[in-house]
């Protein structure tokens, strides 16, 4: 079988490079979208780095965050920590909504404020969530196969988190991580059949929801047509729009945005996109798309050579979860879909979004590291079955190919007995025979 070794040289090495790129072009988009915002408020002591210095910090503390846990092998994360994992993420998000430690802000209760720091829960839920959802579903598919056990799991470890922060209520995030879980159901195996009932009557209650929220609604009828309300609900989404229209093909330039004047809201945050567009041009906005597609590309080669299901769900879930958020983030600000309010990750401003993303990633290269460190541990996919990642291809083919092929090459091994009449089965070549090398049959050295 193919070992992951041969095929994990450099994907750890290309990936910790894109991120640190994100980062650092995160930081410094948030710097340009947001200095003059900081400059002119006496919230910030009119600091243009204000904005730019925590970020920082909080990208430090993700940083730590992601080496801690690359440097373990995932299954301390998945098996041995999983639980606990998803108890504490449980307690958070009930501390948000029953306890005077959460944070109201824009109509939602999703932070929890300790001192000067506020914290999102359903931010660091997203890795808690897909540790869950990975876990489950390996033993379901590699060991028991208790569907019921398998739903009750599922239930308890992925439900609850999502129905608390369909509560605060997020229902962007629910959104982003019921589609990740969804996926990584189909790519473990399960029927698509089943992924799509499931996953559409989830929409359906999700637009139901949505339909009876004023606030929703509006951005649903926003999307449709924000010249309906230039002065209210349709005001960000036009401004915006005027930020890509002014950015045209090569941009205005790094740092000459006009609609960070106090025109477009939350520049540096969900619509630094908008600032990118109309900085950076077409140009700028697509090199962002190229980028996150390189991560996913090499976030799926990870988990092609994963050890297990578990490492293969874990570092596809992850990268699939950023992609869908970008696009979610991205489809908003263009007026393609309702807007979420979720960050770009790595490149809004957000301190719990920027440490939940760079964890995110930490899960992946600690796929990618235990992948390397056990080479023994390599897996085979049979198409058309339910075992292993549907997009990946590779191995020694079905159970009859690999019967086949042992079969072609004469008896698997050779039986002896010792001098007290045990049979003895020897798997490998004889002593003669290793010895012997390849130019057996040749003369040998001559």
């Amino acid at each position: 079988m193919r070992s992951g070794v041969a095929t994990l040289t450099w994907e750890p090495i290309v990936l910790a490079v894109i991120v640190f790129v994100l980062t650092i072009f995160g930081l410094l988009m948030i710097y340009s979208a947001s200095s003059i915002m900081a400059l002119t408020s006496e919230a910030t002591n009119h600091n243009p780095t204000y904005y730019l210095t925590r970020q920082l910090m909080y990208a430090v503390a993700g940083v730590v965050a992601a080496v801690v846990i690359a440097l373990n092998d995932y299954h301390l994360w998945s098996e041995r920590l999983c639980m606990l994992i998803d108890v504490v993420t449980i307690v958070a998000l009930g501390a948000v909504l029953f306890t005077s430690a959460g944070q109201d802000a824009y109509g939602a209760t999703r932070w929890i404020t300790m001192g000067p720091i506020s914290l999102q829960p359903s931010e660091f839920a997203k890795a808690s969530v897909i540790l869950a959802a990975a876990s489950a579903t390996e033993r379901y598919f590699e060991y028991d196969r208790d569907l019921k056990g398998f739903g009750v799991r599922l239930a308890v470890m992925v439900g609850i988190p999502l129905l608390l922060i369909l509560r605060q209520p997020d229902k962007g995030t629910v959104c982003i991580i019921g589609a990740t879980v969804a996926i990584m159901l189909f790519l473990a195996g399960m029927p698509l059949k089943y992924v799509l009932g499931a996953g559409g009557v989830a929409l359906a209650i999700v637009m139901m929801l949505a339909f009876r929220d004023d606030y929703s609604y509006k951005r649903i009828a926003t999307m449709w047509d924000p010249w309906q309300d230039p002065y209210g609900s349709g005001y960000q989404v036009i401004q915006g729009l005027y930020a890509f229209g002014s950015g045209g093909i090569f941009g205005m330039g790094l740092g000459n945005s006009r609609q960070k004047y106090s025109y477009l809201p939350m520049a540096h945050n969900d619509f630094i996109y908008a600032v990118i567009g109309e900085e950076l041009g077409f140009v700028g906005a697509l090199a962002v798309l190229v980028f996150f597609a390189l991560l996913v590309w090499i976030g799926f080669r990870i988990a092609r050579s994963a050890p297990d299901l578990s490492g293969r769900l874990i570092a596809s879930g992850c990268v699939t979860l950023l992609a869908i958020q970008l696009c979610i983030n991205a489809g908003g600000v263009l007026s393609m879909i309702p807007l979420s309010g979720k960050p770009v990750p790595f490149i809004s401003y957000g301190g719990s979004s920027i440490i939940s993303t760079l964890i995110l990633m930490g899960l992946v290269i600690s796929v990618a590291r235990t992948a390397q460190a056990s080479p023994s541990r390599s897996f085979t996919v049979y198409e058309g079955t339910t075992q292993g990642l549907r997009v990946i291809e590779g191995g020694l083919g079905s159970p009859a190919d690999v019967r086949a092929s042992r079969g072609a090459q004469g008896p698997a091994g050779r039986v002896s007995f010792n001098a007290n009449g045990t049979r003895r089965i020897d798997l490998g070549p004889s002593a003669s025979d290793r010895l012997r090398g390849r130019d057996a049959g040749r003369g040998g050295r001559g």
